[in-house]
């Protein structure tokens, strides 16, 4: 039987009016020109002509002939009349049948209307939804969609509803079924004999039985030595398959992906029920995706095992020179006073041991430079090589599943770390001698070879610690690298090939609307620098942002902090009037009247892309959404006594509907209706967005958690960074794993976010700001504006080393390396181009241009690029007030929302009790999910409740000034705590609204 996979909101409305179109449908398929009412006017009365228009017009939208005209709203029959001018009425008359049929054979010859079982048109329409339902991993309604647009678009007259239905299941079945076939014919009979075994019982232990996929998909839950053997035995596993000879590339890579994300996910039952073909096709893909994920894992845990014992290393040596500083200040000042007579008194050198005991005791002297010897900080012995090495065990037990399982590059051949490695892979399981050390001698950092000149004994030991750690460092600065590796590959490798880019390059700088020559792009620098620089200076004296103040005989630039504006009580009695009529509500009565309006749980589809059976499927999503977001697990909103609250139900739903891409199509889908509301235009346009990381303590053990003592105290945590446009609306959300850097993340969201938003100028805090970041943001046409927190922070530049900059001349003493922007111009603009067209992630380009600190040439031309884009920034909040200030109000937008979110997520004191990744990704997206549902909802009653203050004095000025002053983030009338009810009110079904409190 073919599988149903159409909505039912598809199904209800295939083929009839959904309700009363848009203007922009009106004018598309119901305006008649020249020829239309040329054909309308041949025919005898009003009615028929009246009639035959209403016909054509429905025709064209629909894409079939009604066999009812009851459901014809009034507007569209009005519409048609107004442009024939004929009254409306008449179309009450258009009743006989044989006219009617006889019109739609009229129109059909006319304007070429095609059946859509004509063997032609058939063949045709295979072929495009075979080719779509292929290389396409959308919702299969979202193909259907499609696929129905295109018939109406293209004069395709549709069949019933069954027929349409079956016709696109058939194909997609069949698809299903090549691509099956085409997997399972990549490995050899051998290999699909040990693939299939991987769902069958083995003896894991002495005493216990496993299934081989299980282990497989289990993901590293923390940062320990046994979790990490675990990951070297999982990856040896996956290595057992010849991946890299499989040839997966006639099968479009999302499809394996989701094939592979299904096994990952779904039961081992259901993978053992399937058919032979189809379950093998699975385990391939899930094989030729989920090794990366399991090396990927593996790189992370031992990434953070060993940084965790070299930080631990240093700690304690600074702690030991702080305990120490008391002993060396009495030490150095004895000597100081020594050395001082000695050099005052020009004491001979004979005489010299007999002057000193005059001024101390010969063992006071001596103790004192024992202490400065032992205490002054040395390379060729430091306290933290010493504690290293008394955690050496930890290093040199991992060192052969290292050199075994871990493949790795490194960018640079002649590198540092290439140079150590080489000899230890050379050298296997051997001791490495001195000879060896001295071989690679210039290749280990000065304090190790400081230390092993000192300690030749050591000198294994020496060089496997040093190894570990320039290995650890080179995978954090992306210059050691594995080749089939996500977040471990080398960003560089994955820019646009310069063969390509040559064929691309004029097309992507016309995009970015830049100069395609360095020579060009610096001039354009110089000159818009230079404009800058005059608009500030000549509003400088009206400015109140910044003032020159001298400083112990130092010109200073001072920024002014800028305070909130306070509202006058007038405006505040308007703000609380508006609310005050807002309805009291449950947040689970919210997301039920929200799903009747815009059917948000239509994005939820099942990981297998099946239509679910499931009654009452809606409520289920629901639930499971409000107990994730509210972090208050499944219990608190099921009930046995519903079919679709059973607490068993809610976890398959949970576990087979909710994640990033249903979640995210969801918040899509909010953020275009949320747009079509008239208020939100006022708070914002949309062209302008802020980011910001909200923080959430994880106290289970896992490795996408982080330290940070300011956010976690002494446990870990991850940071939830989300976009929030200036309608107050979110737009996307990243995980970060602890709190690293943000800017690191800040382009990443701002290129991969779907929504249709797409904001210009991105406002961040303090955290989000580097002149790299600025460089990137600047060179792909954003402009990036964040908050300017301290004067410290103040530093502006200039390319044009003669002009006169007044005022500013004395501030602006630092030089831009133009020749180094013109010489890697080029280069920049590939940059460029692979971030606009996906090819590269920022996070990781911008990490491997940091180079820890060390940026490459190319790193240091786009910070040279960043510094002029800063320094624009810089001049204009410092002389534009309301630039400044717009600034500050995104950025309380933000911190708002961020409050919104801890109101929702209130269960377990906040706290993210998640181990895996996918886990706290799905959560905190359904938070994100939950706030913008409530910030529609507000929307929706704000802009009634503005209207029925209108109503009831129609001498009240609202202007967009108070209107500005409101806010969707308001939550005093939301209950969000302890009523769970999820049952529909049917008195909001047609998107009618709640009444207002009086």
């Amino acid at each position: 039987m073919p599988m149903k996979i159409m909505s039912n909101e598809q199904r209800q409305f295939f083929g009839i009016y959904a309700g009363i179109p848009s203007d922009e449908q009106l004018v598309k398929y119901f305006h008649l020109d020249d020829y239309d009412k040329s054909v309308i006017q041949s025919l005898r009365t009003e009615s028929t002509r009246l009639g035959f228009a209403v016909q054509l017009g429905s025709v064209r939208f629909l894409g079939t002939f009604l066999s009812e005209f009851t459901t014809i709203p009034v507007e569209v029959i009005d519409y048609i009349a107004d442009q024939l001018s004929i009254d409306s009425s008449y179309f009450g008359l258009y009743t006989r049948i044989p006219t009617i049929k006889e019109h739609a054979l009229m129109i059909q010859k006319l304007y070429s209307y095609r059946q859509f079982n004509d063997k032609s048109v058939l063949e045709y329409l295979e072929k495009w939804v075979y080719e779509g339902a292929w290389y396409s991993t959308e919702q299969e309604s979202l193909l259907t969609d499609r696929f129905l647009n295109k018939c109406i678009n293209e004069k395709i007259l549709l069949p019933g509803l069954t027929t349409f239905e079956r016709f696109v299941s058939r194909i997609i079945e069949e698809v299903s079924k090549d691509i099956e076939e085409t997997l399972i014919n990549v490995p050899d009979e051998k290999e699909l004999e040990r693939i299939d075994q991987l769902t069958t019982l083995f003896l894991s232990s002495s005493t216990a039985f496993s299934i081989k996929l299980d282990v497989l998909k289990e993901p590293l839950k923390d940062v320990s030595y046994f979790e990490i053997k675990r990951g070297f035995e999982r990856v040896k596993e996956f290595n057992l398959f010849a991946v890299d000879s499989w040839d997966l590339s006639s099968v479009p890579k999302g499809k394996v992906k989701l094939f592979a994300e299904y096994t990952a996910k779904t039961k081992i039952q259901n993978i053992q029920r399937m058919p032979q073909n189809k379950r093998l096709a699975h385990l391939i893909s899930f094989i030729s995706e989920y090794r990366v994920v399991a090396m990927d894992e593996l790189l992370l845990t031992l990434e953070k095992y060993f940084t965790g014992i070299i930080n631990l290393a240093k700690k304690k040596e600074q702690k030991e020179r702080l305990r120490s500083l008391k002993d060396l200040d009495n030490a150095a000042t004895m000597l100081s006073f020594v050395v001082g007579n000695l050099i005052d008194n020009q004491i001979s050198s004979e005489n010299l041991v007999t002057y000193i005991q005059t001024l101390r005791e010969k063992q006071e002297v001596v103790e004192a430079v024992s202490k400065v010897n032992r205490i002054v900080r040395s390379d060729k012995d430091p306290i933290a090589i010493k504690e290293l090495l008394n955690s050496y065990s930890k290093f040199k037990r991992l060192l052969p599943d290292i050199l075994t399982y871990i493949p790795f590059l490194v960018n640079a051949p002649e590198s540092k770390i290439a140079g150590v490695w080489n000899l230890l892979k050379e050298k296997g399981y051997q001791k490495i001698s001195v000879e060896d050390y001295k071989s690679i001698q210039k290749f280990l950092p000065q304090k190790w070879q400081n230390f092993i000149e000192l300690n030749l004994d050591q000198t294994d030991k020496g060089i496997v610690i040093a190894a570990i750690e320039l290995f650890i460092k080179g995978l954090k600065a992306h210059v050691v690298y594995l080749p089939y590796s996500h977040r471990y590959n080398d960003p560089l490798q994955h820019l646009i090939p310069k063969k390509l880019w040559e064929e691309q390059r004029k097309s992507f700088v016309s995009q970015l609307g830049v100069a395609e020559k360095g020579a060009q792009a610096v001039d354009a620098f110089k000159t818009s620098l230079a404009l800058s620089y005059d608009e500030t200076i000549r509003n400088w004296k009206d400015s109140n942002m910044a003032r020159i103040e001298e400083k112990n005989g130092c010109s200073e630039l001072v920024v002014i902090p800028i305070k909130r504006r306070e509202i006058p009580n007038k405006l505040s009695s308007f703000i609380v009037s508006v609310y005050k009529q807002m309805p009291n509500i449950d947040l689970p009565e919210s997301l039920l009247e929200i799903n009747q309006r815009l059917g948000l749980t239509e994005c939820f589809s099942h990981l297998t892309e099946n239509k679910s059976r499931m009654e009452d499927l809606d409520i289920s999503i629901l639930a499971v959404l409000l107990a994730e977001a509210c972090n208050i697990g499944l219990s608190p909103v099921s009930k046995s006594s519903m079919e679709s609250l059973k607490n068993d139900r809610l976890s398959y739903v949970s576990q087979n509907y909710i994640r990033i891409d249903t979640l995210t199509a969801a918040s899509n889908k909010i953020v275009e209706a949320y747009q079509k509301l008239a208020l939100p235009y006022v708070w914002g346009n949309g062209e302008i967005a802020s980011a910001d990381g909200i923080r959430f303590t994880t106290p289970k053990k896992s490795i996408h958690s982080g330290h940070n003592p300011k956010y976690f105290g002494k446990g870990k945590g991850i940071t939830y960074y989300n976009f929030v446009s200036d309608s107050y609306v979110g737009f996307h959300g990243i995980v970060i794993p602890g709190t690293i850097r943000d800017s690191v993340y800040l382009l990443e969201g701002l290129l991969n976010q779907t929504s249709i938003l797409t904001p210009g100028q991105i406002m961040s805090d303090t955290a989000g700001y580097s002149d790299l970041v600025f460089g990137l943001f600047g060179i792909l046409g954003f402009q990036f504006s964040p908050r300017i927190a301290k004067s410290s922070e103040t530093k502006i530049w200039r390319i044009d080393k003669n002009a006169n900059y007044g005022l500013l001349k004395d501030h602006s003493k630092n030089y831009v390396n133009i020749d180094l922007i013109e010489r890697e111009w080029d280069e920049i603009l590939r940059v460029a181009g692979s971030l606009k067209s996906g090819t590269v992630q920022a996070s990781h380009l911008i990490r491997a241009l940091q180079n820890q600190g060390n940026p490459t040439s190319l790193g240091k031309a786009i910070i040279e690029v960043g510094k002029i884009f800063k320094t624009k920034h810089q001049l204009r909040y410092m002389s534009d007030e309301e630039y400044a200030r717009g600034i500050l109000e995104q950025l309380n937008k933000g911190e708002s929302k961020h409050s919104l979110y801890r109101k929702i997520c209130y269960g377990k004191n906040g706290r993210i009790y998640q181990s895996y990744f996918d886990g706290m990704e799905n959560q905190l997206n359904a938070l994100g999910l939950i706030a913008n549902i409530i910030i529609y909802w507000n929307a929706l009653y704000i802009e009634q409740a503005v209207a029925q203050l209108q109503n009831l004095d129609s001498g009240r000025e609202i202007t967009e000034d108070k209107l500005r002053l409101l806010s969707p983030l308001v939550s005093e009338h939301i209950n969000f705590m302890g009523k769970y009810s999820f049952k529909y009110n049917d008195q909001l079904k047609d998107g009618e609204l709640r009444p207002l409190r009086q």
